[in-house]
C-alpha cells in the first residue's frame, strides 16, 4: 500500500519566515518602520535618550539572533518577552481602540516568534542555525574507560585430514629415501597416444 505524503514545510521555509519575522523587529529597532517602542519599558529606571539606546539595541540584537538561529528557543522567547511587555506597558496604561488595536498586533507578532521554534524537534533545533550549522554525529559515543589487554594468538590446529596427509607424505619420502632401488617404478602411461 502505497503511504500518501502529507505537505510539509522543511527548514529553509522555516528560515525565511523567521527572517521576515525577524528583519520586521530590526526594522522597527532602527526606526525604519512605525509601530512598537521599546523604550518605554526602559523610561522608568533611565534617561528618555538612554532608554531609548538600550531599548534599541536590545530588540536589534534579539531580532538579530533570532534571524540567524544562534541560540534560538532563548533569543526568540526573549524578544517574545520584550515585545509583550513593552506593548503592554505602552498600549494598556491608557485603553482606546487604536491600543487595544496596536496591543493585539503585537501580541500576534510575538506568538509568531515563538512559533518559529515550538515546531521544530532537537535536532531541527541544531540544524535550524543559518550561519554555524556543523555536521554533528547523530548519537553520540558512550564514554567508558578502555582497559587494553594483550591478545596472544593460539596456535592453530590442523586439521585431521592434513595431518594424515602430511604424515603420508613424510613416510613415503623418508622410505624413497632409504630403499631407491626396491622399489619399482609405476609405468607411465602416455596420455596423447589416441591423437
Amino acid at each position: 500500500m502505497i503511504k500518501k505524503q502529507r505537505p510539509s514545510m522543511d527548514q529553509t521555509g522555516l528560515n525565511l519566515l523567521r527572517i521576515v519575522i525577524g528583519s520586521y523587529f530590526m526594522a522597527l529597532s532602527l526606526d525604519l518602520v512605525a509601530g512598537l517602542d521599546v523604550a518605554t519599558l526602559f523610561r522608568q529606571m533611565l534617561p528618555h535618550a538612554v532608554a531609548d539606546i538600550v531599548g534599541s539595541t536590545l530588540l536589534l540584537c534579539l531580532s538579530a539572533a533570532v534571524m540567524a538561529g544562534y541560540q534560538l528557543r532563548l533569543a526568540a522567547l526573549s524578544l517574545a518577552l520584550l515585545v509583550f511587555c513593552s506593548s503592554l506597558v505602552q498600549n494598556l496604561m491608557v485603553v482606546t481602540p487604536e491600543s487595544l488595536s496596536a496591543f493585539w498586533r503585537d501580541l500576534a507578532l510575538a506568538t509568531a516568534v515563538l512559533l518559529t521554534y515550538l515546531t521544530l524537534g532537537p535536532r531541527a533545533l541544531r540544524r535550524a542555525s543559518v550561519l554555524a550549522h556543523r555536521a554533528r554525529a547523530r548519537h553520540a559515543l558512550a564514554k567508558t574507560s578502555v582497559n587494553p589487554r594483550r591478545i596472544t594468538p593460539q596456535a592453530t590446529q590442523k586439521r585431521p585430514v592434513q595431518q594424515e596427509i602430511r604424515n603420508a607424505l613424510a613416510v613415503t619420502t623418508v622410505s624413497d629415501r632409504l630403499h631407491p632401488a626396491t622399489q619399482e617404478e609405476p609405468e607411465l602411461k602416455n596420455i596423447f597416444s589416441n591423437m
